[in-house]
């Protein structure tokens, strides 16, 4: 790492213990699949991945000043790595791939769950999303109803996807050193859920207003006469958003939307 300056604007912290790194390709056989990596930073990821027989390797970086460390790996597997330079958050992943992938990232504290949110509108082209995202962050992707971390968040993820937290990964494995600890969780695309992203998106933004307020107040407070809505009285009238599963978030967008 001598020489390279490391920028706290891309929350680049880069994780270096070879077992926690053989730990996450280990969660899913890597071997023959269509692999993306998120952020590879100095490719310490990347080579385990590589040693892992895939049928191909992208990885998209923003950082140009990592382009000598990645091209050194690209030199020794130059049929199966592609590298892309460029910001995760701007390129459109249903452009670049024509078959299911494994996405595979340690990805930056400031972007994690936006890159997430957004992967949720093109899950037709995922097999599996394992990502390290700081603990706090992933405990919101897992909440239980009535959890302190229970949100929009949570439900979006999980009206969509099973998610499961693997293990917990500690400051000290990583340089520098971040100051909080990271979790790394896989994510899977769910099959035959058929209602639209955006809205039942639109129906938890709602719900999710005001915490502290039951359903029925938080639609009112756009205007919406609940009264004319077909939904079931036990959602509206006596539950706050944070008391209701996923199951019934379904259930009332079908019932809104059809």
């Amino acid at each position: 790492m001598s020489g390279f300056k490391f920028k706290k604007r891309l929350g680049q912290h880069f994780l270096n213990n070879q077992e926690i790194l053989q730990k996450i390709c280990s969660i899913r056989n890597l071997n023959s699949e269509s692999i993306l990596e998120i952020g590879p930073g100095m490719g310490s990821l990347t080579k385990k991945i590589l040693e892992c027989n895939p049928k191909k390797l992208l990885v998209i970086e923003k950082d140009i000043s990592l382009e000598p460390y990645l091209e050194s790996i690209k030199k020794k597997h130059s049929d199966k790595l592609k590298i892309i330079f460029g910001n995760a958050l701007e390129i459109d992943l249903v452009d670049i791939f024509n078959e299911k992938i494994v996405l595979i990232a340690n990805l930056p504290y400031n972007v994690a769950s936006t890159l997430i949110i957004n992967w949720l509108q093109n899950l037709e082209i995922f097999k599996s999303i394992i990502v390290m995202v700081q603990k706090e962050v992933a405990e919101r992707f897992i909440a239980k109803v009535n959890s302190k971390q229970y949100g929009r968040i949570s439900v979006l993820i999980q009206i969509f996807c099973d998610i499961k937290k693997k293990f917990d990964v500690s400051p000290d494995n990583f340089f520098p050193k971040p100051k909080v600890e990271s979790s790394v969780i896989e994510i899977i695309p769910k099959e035959n859920i058929k209602v639209d992203y955006k809205k039942i998106d639109k129906v938890l933004k709602l719900s999710f207003l005001h915490r502290r307020k039951t359903i029925k107040n938080n639609f009112k407070k756009k205007n919406i006469d609940t009264k004319k809505l077909p939904f079931d009285n036990d959602i509206l009238d006596n539950l706050r958003p944070q008391e209701i599963s996923p199951e019934k978030y379904l259930k009332l967008t079908k019932r809104l939307f059809g």
